[in-house]
Formats: C-alpha cells, sequence, structure tokens
C-alpha cells in the first residue's frame, strides 16, 4: 500500500455547527480520537505507506486535547503538516504557540460578507477567520482556503474568491456541497451553474489559483476513484478509516478500521460499494448520496466525478486558456 498523503480527523469536537457540515450530527457526541491511536497511525503511515504529508481535520482540530502533540510527532517524523480550521480564537492562540515551519493553515471562508458567513456558520466567525489568515500570512505560514459551494452561497462565490484574493492566500479549493450531514438537497448546484461558476473564475480576475472540484465531468471521460485505489486513508475519530469521505455516513463507507495499531479491511465496504464506476461513469459513491445528483448530470451530458479530480486554474490563467484538469490527492 502507498498512501502519499493522509487526513487525521482528530475531534468531533467543534464550536460551530455550519450549515453544510458534511459530518453532522456526529459533532454532538464530541468524541476525540485515542491519542495511542493518533501516535501509532501516524508512525505505521510513516513507515510502512510512504506517507509524507498529513491533513488534521475535525469538527475543529484546535479542540482536541493533543493538538500540540500531534503537531509535535508529526514534525519529529518528518511529515508536512497541515491545518485545516474554521478560523476561531482556538487557531489563533495555537499560531501563536507554534512556529511557522511546524504546519501550513488551511482556512474555511464561505462568504464575502460577514452578514453571509456567520449565518452560515456563528456570530462573529467571519471577523476571526479573515484576522486567523492575516495573521498567517504575517507569519510567514503557507496559507490556503476552502470555499465550500451550493446554492446557499453561489451568488457571492466570486466575491468570496475576490477577498480571499486580496488576503494573498496562497490557493483556494472550491468544493461542491452535497446533501451529507447538516446539508440538505436544496442547497445542491445544478450541474449548469457549476460549470458557470468554473467559467466565472477562469474569466475574472484579480482571484488567487483556485483547485477547483471537478465534480460535473463530460460524459465518456474515463474516472479514477481514489477509493478504489485505496491511495488516500482518513481517519476518524471513532477510528474508522475512510478512502473517499463521500462514503461518510453511509452504510459501511468506512475501507477499514484502526484497530491496536492495525488496518482492518472492512469486507462489507467494497461487497456493498462495488468502487467501479459501470457504464454510468459515475463515482460509486454518487447514487448513494442523493439518487438523482446522477440524473442530473446525465441530462447535462456529464458524469459525477472523483472529489479529489482537481482543475488548477492559476492567476496566469485567467483571461486566457483554460485550466488543465488534474489530480489532487491531497487537496480536501
Amino acid at each position: 500500500m502507498h498512501v502519499p498523503a493522509a487526513d487525521i480527523y482528530l475531534t468531533y469536537r467543534c464550536n460551530m455547527r455550519c450549515r453544510h457540515c458534511f459530518v453532522g450530527h456526529a459533532l454532538d457526541q464530541g468524541t476525540d480520537l485515542p491519542k495511542s491511536a493518533l501516535i501509532s497511525f501516524m508512525q505505521t503511515a510513516r513507515s510502512q505507506w510512504g506517507t509524507h504529508e498529513i491533513s488534521f481535520l475535525g469538527g475543529e482540530p484546535t479542540l482536541y486535547p493533543h493538538v500540540d502533540l500531534a503537531i509535535q510527532l508529526g514534525r519529529e517524523l518528518g511529515y508536512r503538516i497541515r491545518l485545516v480550521s474554521n478560523g476561531g480564537s482556538s487557531l489563533l492562540r495555537l499560531m501563536r504557540r507554534h512556529g511557522t515551519e511546524d504546519f501550513d493553515l488551511a482556512v474555511s471562508l464561505d462568504a464575502a460578507s460577514p452578514a453571509r458567513h456567520d449565518a452560515l456558520r456563528r456570530p462573529g466567525s467571519f471577523r476571526t477567520a479573515v484576522e486567523s489568515i492575516s495573521v498567517g500570512r504575517q507569519q510567514g505560514r503557507r496559507v490556503s482556503a476552502i470555499l465550500s459551494v451550493g446554492r446557499h452561497n453561489l451568488d457571492q462565490a466570486l466575491d468570496t474568491l475576490l477577498l480571499l484574493g486580496k488576503l494573498d492566500v496562497d490557493h483556494v479549493n472550491v468544493h461542491y456541497v452535497t446533501d451529507r450531514g447538516f446539508a440538505t438537497a436544496d442547497m445542491l448546484a445544478t450541474p449548469e451553474e457549476w460549470r458557470h461558476l468554473r467559467d466565472g473564475i477562469v474569466s475574472s480576475s484579480g482571484l488567487p489559483d483556485v483547485r477547483f472540484e471537478g465534480t460535473f465531468r463530460p460524459a465518456g471521460r474515463s474516472l479514477s476513484c481514489a477509493a478504489e485505489q485505496e491511495s488516500m486513508l482518513m481517519l476518524f475519530p471513532d477510528q474508522r478509516i475512510y478512502s473517499c469521505t463521500m462514503f461518510v455516513g453511509l452504510p459501511d463507507g468506512n475501507a477499514h478500521r484502526w484497530s491496536d495499531g492495525a488496518l482492518i479491511r472492512n469486507a462489507d465496504f467494497r461487497q456493498r460499494y462495488g468502487l467501479t464506476a459501470g457504464p454510468s461513469g459515475h463515482c460509486p459513491a454518487a447514487s448513494f448520496v442523493n439518487a438523482t445528483l446522477p440524473r442530473s448530470a446525465e441530462a447535462a451530458d456529464c458524469t459525477i466525478g472523483c472529489i479529489f479530480d482537481k482543475e488548477f486554474i492559476t492567476a496566469r490563467q485567467v483571461g486566457h486558456a483554460a485550466a488543465l484538469p488534474t489530480i489532487d490527492r491531497r487537496a480536501q
């Protein structure tokens, strides 16, 4: 097994209940990943799977009781560490405790105005998220951003990217919101809306580099499935391990379980989901998440692609040529 990058969801603790969060009511459990599981997983990934990049997520990873240990261990093992945060005050405190070489930073921002962002997260969250990005840049960290887009914020997506460009982030991961966790079906953008947003990004100036999720792909293009290849593993607080976050919340959606320092395969996962695109060409999880989504894609002459299939749209390409699709197994 070769896993270049792995995600560790340190905790289900979170100080927000974001409107589009795919983790959903699991946050109410407040479960923390056991410290022993954290240590053994990180050691095994480095020594046996060739993993060199680790992303810490949650919940809100800065609320994890052992977050400093996680960062320190990652440094000792030679990992490149990325922390994915909602940008609250706990992140600001963590950044003051750690040097710029300890971790890269990714902060979520959902709208260009405080009122819209705060309505999706909580009052005051826009201010702290922007402050966290600014402080991270001032400290010399590599700072990226995450913009999760649905009909709830589609009208502000370009303005949000423009703001993030002014904040000088390294790049922005633009995600398609599916109706999992707290998100509902009315939040899903149509294939036409998603392609229109992509075209708007390509033709706009002043934006940062964008990694655009290739949710809807031209029909007939072959699918590379991350879950089938097991090119990335995602450890959750309950010690379930997923090979793709699209399966989180689905019955037997975890490919493995971490137990006593060992990877235990879940045979029911492959039996239930098949993990091949088949004649439809869609992501294997798509119809299980929302049966109407593949039909909407087919009506628009598209297929549902892998969430790790990113299109890199760089600032220097804007207004000239479309970016080329690229597989990015880390940019979640």
